[in-house]
């Protein structure tokens, strides 16, 4: 009888178990695999290649371009999140009349799906209806084809990634932001620190350790971001815009090379891999 009541609820887990199992280990086992053969759209069989795929991949210049992208992306958007969502945190955590109403303002974009805003967008930067070029028009700045040119395009990824992003990180401040106690605070104003001083030597580096888990979280999207950039641009214009994902997306589905697909999808995998466990054991290894 013990021993069952032991056990039972390992049997409870055993669904949840195996729709893991089904849906994302056997998934990715076969990924790998595929990465090693030589899988076309075009072939009746796949042959085993080693690591041929590989090689091509590492030796296309149209994949290092990719690399650059995301990594460029990933860099300028996770600068602009942090310092933006500590900006809008710090705001939301002061207590002020309709503070309420402003937090639910500001998280706002964050529950808005992706492909929504992306679509919100790319209408708002087109070119001759986007609401952005009739307000330069208004001032007379002049139109700017934003999706049309390579580093407007990008830039305007960048923006709407921000928009929708920020407020995550924003909210992760707010938390940490909750758990500093006010006395720390009470105590530093008695002895006659003013705001700035505060911040500088009591806020911000109690925050630096949660706001060092949005970063990663944020980066970790960011360095796999697809939904956004497909509908947005399509990694256009020129390639301007081409993520490894992107990049990876239509190497299955526009070259139909599943395996060279597969062996980019690999190489995505170590790179997030890589910079998480790089990243956590900088940030929150024992000094």
């Amino acid at each position: 009888m013990n021993l069952r009541r032991t056990n039972l609820p390992y049997l409870f887990l055993l669904p949840g178990i195996a729709l893991v199992l089904a849906f994302s280990f056997l998934p990715f086992l076969d990924t790998i695999l595929l990465s090693f053969k030589n899988a076309k759209l075009i072939l009746p069989e796949e042959a085993f290649t080693g690591t041929d795929n590989y090689r091509e991949i590492l030796t296309d210049s149209r994949f290092w371009y990719s690399v650059f992208i995301t990594l460029f992306y990933t860099f300028t958007s996770i600068c602009l999140e942090a310092g933006l969502g500590l900006c809008l945190g710090l705001m939301m955590n002061r207590i002020i009349p309709g503070s309420g109403f402003f937090r639910i303002l500001i998280l706002i974009p964050w529950t808005i799906p992706t492909v929504v805003t992306a679509r919100i967008w790319q209408w708002m930067f087109d070119y001759n209806l986007g609401i952005i070029n009739y307000f330069f028009d208004a001032v007379r700045i002049g139109r700017i084809n934003w999706l049309g040119e390579p580093f407007m395009a990008f830039f305007s990824i960048v923006i709407a990634d921000v928009w929708k992003t920020a407020p995550f990180v924003a909210i992760i401040v707010l938390a940490g932001l909750s758990a500093i106690p006010r006395e720390i605070y009470h105590a530093s104003t008695i002895d006659g620190a003013n705001s700035w001083q505060q911040f500088r030597f009591i806020t911000l580096p109690l925050l630096l350790p949660i706001l060092s888990v949005a970063i990663m979280f944020r980066a970790i999207d960011a360095l796999r971001i697809f939904d956004l950039v497909y509908v947005f641009t399509g990694g256009g214009p020129g390639g301007a815009t081409e993520t490894l994902s992107i990049y990876a997306y239509k190497l299955f589905f526009y070259k139909g090379d599943f395996g060279q697909g597969a062996a980019t999808s690999v190489i995505i995998l170590l790179l997030v891999a890589g910079f998480g466990y790089f990243y956590t054991k900088k940030s929150f290894s024992e000094k």
